[in-house]
Parts: C-alpha cells; structure tokens; sequence
C-alpha cells in the first residue's frame, strides 16, 4: 500500500488547505452569503431559469457562458446584491 502524499509533507513552506469550506463566488454576482440571514438565490428576483436540455440556473445580473462555471445553486447563501422577487 502506498503512503498518502500531503501538500505540506511534499511542500514544507505551504500553509494546509483551510478545515472550513468557503462558499466560491462562481456565476454570482457578488460573495455568496453576504446578503440577508435566511435567504438564498432560490429566493433572488434576478434568479434566471435557462431552458435548454436542461435547466440551468444562472444569475440575472452577471454575463454568463454556456458552462457550469457560471451556474448557481438555488440552495446557495444570498449575496449582497440579493433583492425580494416581486409578486
């Protein structure tokens, strides 16, 4: 059996990767979790559904791609630039 290879082992002067996982910012258009307590993009008004084989959710306020690189969850933490959906 092979022995586990660590950055820190192989790199001495690395710091370890953070314990914590932090939320990336991917197709949001700011730091998600930065908005309201309690809402999340499923909640923003510019939460835009793309149809196409699929759905694929992408935010309203920010130039998208064709990729997931620009994709967002509609479970993920609002962002600051969150706003209530009309209606």
């Amino acid at each position: 059996m092979a022995a586990r290879l660590d950055a820190p082992s192989l790199f001495p002067g690395l710091p370890a990767a953070p314990a914590a996982h932090r939320p990336r910012r991917r197709g949001h258009a700011a730091m998600p979790g930065g908005g309201p307590k309690g809402e999340t993009c499923g909640t923003c008004a510019h939460l835009v559904r793309r149809r196409l084989a699929k759905t694929y959710l992408k935010c309203g306020l920010v130039k998208w791609t064709s990729g997931a690189g620009t994709d967002v969850r509609a479970k993920d933490p609002a962002c600051s630039r969150w706003e209530r959906r009309g209606g």
